[in-house]
């Protein structure tokens, strides 16, 4: 027992991240590793969807999409442009050296449960946690209920990775509160990267740390932090400026579904608080009605707000938690918010995440050293691994209608673009393109001659011949979305969008060959300087924060 303790004490870091990594296949190995079956998420098909058009973008040489031809059967999509593809490089490249759908999401899945272990590891180092206290931290949070749903019965992946990052906000919070001003911008990268995983999740952490910031703003003035958090709040807007501009750009210009016919209000997705006791006492398995935070913390929000007085420069972290937990409920006046930007939540119980973060830091910071106690220490990582191999045997028994064979896995189905049709146009009739799948030029022959007809990956090229002294429109079977353009000559011809079908179309005159295919505007351009530029700017900050710290020493001599 000597040697282990002495092994341990020598080799923490690399004994840590061994247990992470063991942990973080254990985690899938229930519900992914069935011989010829996979568990399949409720979003699974549009998140395969996504990686299989990156890996088929990059193979065209095109290795920042914006529109994701896979979709629809080639008729194109903005999937990469309203959901950013930043981390979903990893399973494409893995697709593209030959491994199927199902092999490169378990491997993918390991790395997020790896990376969520150890960033949430590496933030309670940064909170000033021992080893222990960051242990419970990274389990406590890894290991959560919620991010297990996500992962495992949602498949919502960008969810996912967002949620990777959420304890190291959380973290960076409570630094500036107390003064401690160095690694300020870890705040930034952690909301840039946040943002360009799930754009819900920037969203509603942007809600958290402007309440968290009203709550503190005497001690945050007092600290003089208000300049560091502000300074983070402008880089990470810089950094996500590419994203911001093109997103804006698009809505400017287009109305989508997502605005015209939302897929949920806020209001109608709340849940009874007494079932979502219920369900969280009994880690119930995920489905729209049952979803819940789990047994562990449920119980420590309600340890933290029964310590309330022992939580001194916490209490507004317990504030929030219980707060967000009661605004899942009807209690919260959602209906006042259901026609506003804030519905682009669609569901309250997205806040789980955000509780479950500021519960696993309470938990871990042990404000009346519980976790001393080794019974208490080994009884909370007994309830988190008992917890998550129940959840997973349940979700086996209770949701085997959601396995798939091997073979229906690794064959995607290109025409699922998610549930709510987001990012169609609004003139888009989908259920009509489902019917007629078919893609083919629309014209009219008495105005118009086409031929030499060629599709390719992302483009159309045709010549044309106008049979009248008039414009003849060409339908091309294109989703509209601002950046198609047709070139004739090396000349730009006019595109606009069709209002009745929410295609591409096109007015032509004369003769020639006609190009058709996306690219960059000047809005998204301008966006990418902005974010390069800000890059840059992160890279200096970087840089003489650490020459700073090098120095630093020396200075008190």
């Amino acid at each position: 027992m000597q040697r282990l303790k002495y092994f341990y004490r020598r080799h923490t870091t690399a004994v840590t991240l061994v247990f992470f990594g063991l942990l973080s296949i254990a985690m899938v190995a229930i519900v992914y590793l069935q011989p010829n079956k996979i568990l399949s998420g409720s979003d699974y098909h549009f998140h395969m969807n996504r990686i299989e058009n990156l890996a088929l973008a990059i193979k065209h040489g095109n290795w920042f999409p914006k529109i994701s031809y896979f979709f629809i059967g080639g008729m194109g999509y903005a999937a990469s442009l309203f959901y950013p593809d930043t981390f979903l490089y990893l399973p494409a490249i893995l697709r593209i050296i030959g491994l199927s759908i199902k092999e490169s999401f378990i491997i993918f899945a390991i790395v997020l449960n790896f990376s969520t272990f150890l960033i949430t590891y590496i933030s309670g180092k940064l909170a000033g946690f021992n080893k222990k206290q960051a242990l419970i931290f990274s389990l406590m949070y890894g290991l959560s209920i919620y991010r297990f749903a996500d992962l495992v019965n949602r498949q919502a992946i960008g969810e996912v990775i967002a949620l990777t990052f959420f304890p190291l906000i959380i973290v960076m919070l409570t630094r500036l509160k107390k003064g401690e001003h160095r690694y300020w911008y870890l705040l930034s990268i952690g909301m840039v990267a946040i943002g360009y995983s799930h754009m819900i999740s920037v969203e509603m952490m942007g809600i958290v740390i402007i309440i968290y910031t009203l709550f503190n703003l005497k001690t945050f003035y007092q600290n003089k932090s208000l300049k560091p958090l502000i300074a983070a709040g402008l880089l990470a807007l810089g950094l996500l400026g590419s994203y911001f501009l093109a997103v804006g750009e698009q809505m400017a210009t287009t109305t989508f579904q997502v605005t015209a016919q939302p897929l949920a209000f806020l209001s109608d997705r709340t849940l009874p608080l007494k079932s979502l006791v219920v369900n969280s006492l009994t880690n119930a398995v995920f489905h729209a009605n049952t979803v819940n935070v789990g047994i562990t913390v449920l119980l420590g929000l309600g340890i933290a707000c029964g310590l309330f007085y022992y939580y001194k420069n916490d209490r507004d972290l317990i504030v929030i938690a219980l707060g967000l937990f009661i605004a899942v409920t009807p209690i919260m006046p959602w209906h006042l918010l259901d026609h506003t930007i804030v519905n682009t939540i669609q569901f309250p119980w997205r806040f789980f995440a955000i509780i479950t973060a500021i519960v696993s830091y309470l938990v871990a910071k042990d404000a009346c050293h519980l976790l001393n106690n080794k019974f208490y220490f080994y009884l909370l990582i007994l309830l988190l691994g008992v917890g998550n191999v129940i959840y997973s045997t349940n979700s086996i028994q209770n949701q085997s209608w959601r396995f798939r064979t091997n073979a229906a896995y690794n064959t995607p189905n290109p025409y699922y673009i998610g549930a709510g049709h987001e990012y169609l146009p609004a003139q888009t009739d989908y259920q009509k393109i489902l019917r007629h799948k078919k893609q083919v030029l629309r014209y009219s022959h008495r105005k118009i001659a086409i031929t030499n007809v060629q599709h390719s990956w992302g483009r159309y090229q045709f010549d044309f011949r106008t049979l009248t002294d008039q414009k003849a429109v060409v339908e091309v079977p294109f989703i509209y979305y601002k950046g198609y353009v047709a070139e004739r000559n090396h000349q730009r011809v006019p595109v606009r969008m069709n209002k009745q079908t929410g295609r591409t179309e096109v007015a032509l005159k004369g003769t020639g060959r006609i190009t058709v295919d996306y690219q960059t505007t000047p809005i998204q351009r301008i966006g990418v300087v902005i974010s390069l530029l800000s890059l840059g700017l992160l890279i200096i900050i970087i840089y003489k924060d650490q020459s700073r710290a090098v120095n630093r020493p020396y200075a008190h001599h």
